[in-house]
């Protein structure tokens, strides 16, 4: 597992870089109060993927997941044009079917996690989310859009296929014929085009982007992280399970956090009230 950064106290801000080219990092981490922003540093290339990067921000994910000052994670792309505008096509060309399987695999294993990570995580898409950018950000518990985001699944028009979730993660988090059409049409799709498909939390202006993100971050761990944590696990079974069974699960994670001090507090609180 990656090192935890350092604590920091409620508000003050830090930034820390991951290694990336020479002198040029490609994911720049900072801390603010309890927010790890974790920010895809390609501007360059639209902050597309690059080899290597999948397992830099699996590394940080270990980092915020083992920082007890840490409630939540942004991951966001360097500049004003692109979240994340895909994957490196050049590397893809390069793979045989094994190498592809293998990228497939990693990148599953990324979103995966983002999706049952512990902590609540969004993505702040600031402009182009297209591809494996695209599919990031619906592993992310909550998209918080700029008004000039663009989404798509352009795989399609280069005679291919999402195959980091996407076909998985669209129909999860948009339904069957939203998730059909946005994978067979490879069409990008402006914020009023499809903010009606339902992965979207949040539109804000450009310049009021960030503070929109960090209100819902905010609004997202102001509670205890356990109860967060048993109840977002509870949420992501209600499509993975038949309702007996998500209904069974759903009471043993609310067993399991009633028998907790901080569930007991809660109560009294609110009792004192």
């Amino acid at each position: 597992m990656g090192d935890a950064l350092p604590s920091v106290s409620p508000g003050e801000r830090r930034l820390d870089s991951a290694p990336g080219g020479p002198g040029i990092p490609r994911l720049l981490q900072e801390q603010e109060g309890r927010i790890r922003w974790l920010t895809i540093n390609r501007p360059d290339k639209l902050n597309a993927f690059a080899p290597g990067l999948l397992a830099e921000l699996d590394a940080a994910l270990d980092a915020a997941a083992c920082d007890a000052a840490t409630a939540a994670v942004v991951i966001t792309g360097a500049g004003s044009k692109a979240f994340v505008a895909g994957n490196d096509v050049a590397a893809l060309a390069a793979m045989d079917n094994m190498a592809a399987y293998r990228d497939m695999v990693a990148g599953h294993r990324l979103m995966q996690r983002l999706h049952e990570f512990a902590k609540p995580t969004l993505a702040m898409v600031n402009g182009y989310a297209l591809g494996g950018g695209f599919e990031l950000a619906l592993a992310c518990d909550f998209i918080v859009a700029a008004s000039t985001a663009k989404f798509g699944f352009p795989e399609i028009a280069l005679n291919t296929m999402p195959g980091w979730g996407g076909t998985q993660l669209a129909v999860k988090k948009m339904g069957l014929a939203r998730a059909k059409e946005m994978v067979l049409t490879g069409h990008h799709y402006r914020v009023e085009e499809c903010r009606h498909f339902g992965f979207i939390a949040r539109v804000a202006e450009p310049a009021a982007l960030r503070a929109e993100t960090r209100a819902l971050a905010e609004a997202v761990t102001r509670h205890h992280p356990f109860a967060v944590e048993m109840a977002k696990r509870a949420v992501n079974r209600a499509s993975d399970l038949p309702l007996a069974a998500g209904l069974e699960f759903e009471a043993a994670s609310y067993a399991l956090n009633f028998g907790t001090p901080h569930a007991a507090a809660g109560f009294r609180q609110f009792l004192e009230k």
